[in-house]
Order: C-alpha cells, then sequence, then structure tokens
C-alpha cells in the first residue's frame, strides 16, 4: 500500500484539459496519442499503478479508492461523449477497468477501421477538388493509417 501523501500531487489537479488537450474519440481513432499523453501524465503524478492489472488491492485504503476516483474522473473528463455513454453503461469500478474497456474497444475496433481507411483511400478521386484538397485528404487519411 502507499504510504499517506503519496497521491497529494494529484488533488492540485483542477483540469486535465491543459495537460491532456484531446478527447479520445472512437472516429478520429486517436486512442495512442491520447493513451500516450495520460500514461506520461499518469506516471508524472505518480498514478500509473492505478492502470497496471497486475495491481490488485483486496482491502485498499480510502486514501486509493479516491486517488483511484479522480484518475477515473480524469478518463471520463477526456473522453467524447458517445465513448463516455458506452464506458458508463460497462460500470467500472477502477480506474483500470475504465482504461481496459477503452483499450480493449479500440484494438478490436483497429482492424475495421484500417480496412474502411484502405478503401476510402483507393476510391479517392481529385474530381472537382483542387489539388491541395485532394492531396489534404490523402494526408489525412494515411495519419489515420
Amino acid at each position: 500500500m502507499a504510504t499517506p501523501g503519496t497521491y497529494d500531487k494529484i488533488y492540485t489537479v483542477t483540469s486535465v484539459s491543459h495537460l491532456i488537450p484531446i478527447k479520445l474519440d472512437l472516429a478520429k481513432l486517436n486512442y495512442t496519442h491520447w493513451s500516450t499523453l495520460f500514461s506520461t501524465h499518469f506516471a508524472a503524478f505518480n498514478v500509473h499503478t492505478f492502470l497496471a492489472e497486475s495491481t490488485t488491492y483486496e482491502s485498499p485504503t480510502e486514501e486509493w479508492k479516491k486517488a483511484d476516483a479522480v484518475v477515473m474522473g480524469w478518463i471520463f473528463l477526456k473522453i467524447s461523449e458517445s465513448l463516455l455513454e458506452r464506458l458508463l453503461n460497462t460500470h467500472p469500478k477502477t480506474a483500470c477497468e475504465a482504461w481496459n474497456f477503452l483499450k480493449k474497444l479500440f484494438q478490436d475496433n483497429k482492424r475495421s477501421k484500417i480496412m474502411e481507411l484502405t478503401a476510402e483511400l483507393q476510391s479517392l478521386s481529385i474530381a472537382d477538388q483542387t489539388a491541395e484538397t485532394y492531396f489534404r485528404k490523402i494526408d489525412s487519411i494515411a495519419a489515420m493509417l
């Protein structure tokens, strides 16, 4: 168990929006960027262990429960409304459960999204677009791939 005051640093954060400027969104496939930002800040605030599957607490302290609720709140605040609805329907009890649900959701969706983007890229035509618009679309699709 953590010593008293271990998680005091997280209580000084009033908003994670300046730390994590993007919201996780299934349509944008931005899980990798989002999770990297979160993981970095979790480590900085010494709460990265809340996301480790191997971390189990048979009888967590009140301090641990409070800190875990703060971490879960950060996750809730930085996901799209549709993802929040899906996540809340699972009734996660810990930040780790919420984190793993989102991770699995994006991993399961990755292959189908790659196929969809590849098809979109292959069917893209310059048609009535300017060259700049056409290449911007290609760059956008390539970035998501």
